[in-house]
C-alpha cells in the first residue's frame, strides 16, 4: 500500500511573476492569458503519484498575493506550509532581487525553514530575458534549493517544479518519521 502525504505549498514572489499562471497550469493544465490580481490568497489542489517512492501526494497550492500592501493579509496563510516555490520573472531583474525578501518573510512567518524550489518563470520570452540562468542557479545552490526554469505559457518544466518539491517534502517527512521512532 502506498504512503499517503498531504502537503501545503506556498507560491512566493512579486506580483505578476506568474504564480497564478503556474498554479493554474499545474492544477488545471491550462494557461489563461487574462491576468487577474490575486487578492490575499487563493488555493488549488492536485494529486500526484510517485511510483518509485511508493507514495501518493495531495498537494494544496496556496497562491499568495505578491503586492507589498498584502503583506499583513499573507501572514496567516503561511501556517502549516511544508514547501514553497520562489518565483521570479526572467524579464524583470527586480523580481529576482526580491526573492531573498520573500524567503525571509516566509521563514519568519512560519518560524522554521521549508524546502524551496527557485523558479525562473517566463523563459518563453527569451528576447526580453535579463536574468541569466547562472544567476538563478547560483542563488538556488547557495540556498540549498532546487532550480527550475519554466514557462506557464508553454507548460515547460511546470510539473517538474512541483514534482521536485514534492520529492523533497516526501524525503523530509520520511526522515522525520524515522527520527521520531528512536
Amino acid at each position: 500500500m502506498s504512503a499517503e502525504f498531504r502537503f501545503k505549498v506556498v507560491m512566493l514572489g512579486d506580483g505578476a511573476v506568474g504564480k497564478t499562471a503556474l498554479t493554474t497550469r499545474f492544477t488545471q493544465g491550462k494557461f489563461e492569458a487574462d491576468y487577474k490580481r490575486t487578492i490575499g490568497s487563493d488555493f488549488a489542489i492536485k494529486k500526484l503519484e510517485f511510483d518509485d517512492l511508493d507514495a501518493n501526494v495531495t498537494i494544496q497550492v496556496w497562491d499568495l498575493a505578491g503586492q507589498p500592501r498584502f503583506e499583513v493579509v499573507r501572514q496567516g496563510f503561511y501556517r502549516g506550509a511544508r514547501g514553497g516555490l520562489l518565483v521570479f520573472d526572467v524579464t524583470r531583474r527586480r523580481t529576482f532581487l526580491n526573492i531573498e525578501d520573500w524567503k525571509g518573510e516566509c521563514f519568519k512567518n512560519l518560524g522554521y525553514e521549508i524546502p524551496l524550489v527557485v523558479v525562473a518563470n517566463k523563459v518563453d520570452l527569451a528576447d526580453s530575458r535579463v536574468v541569466p540562468t547562472s544567476d538563478g542557479s547560483e542563488y538556488a545552490k547557495k540556498n540549498k534549493s532546487l532550480y527550475v526554469e519554466s514557462s506557464a505559457l508553454t507548460g515547460e518544466n511546470v510539473e517538474d517544479a512541483y514534482a521536485s518539491l514534492c520529492r523533497t517534502m516526501i524525503e523530509e517527512a520520511l526522515e522525520r518519521a524515522k527520527g521520531g521512532n528512536h
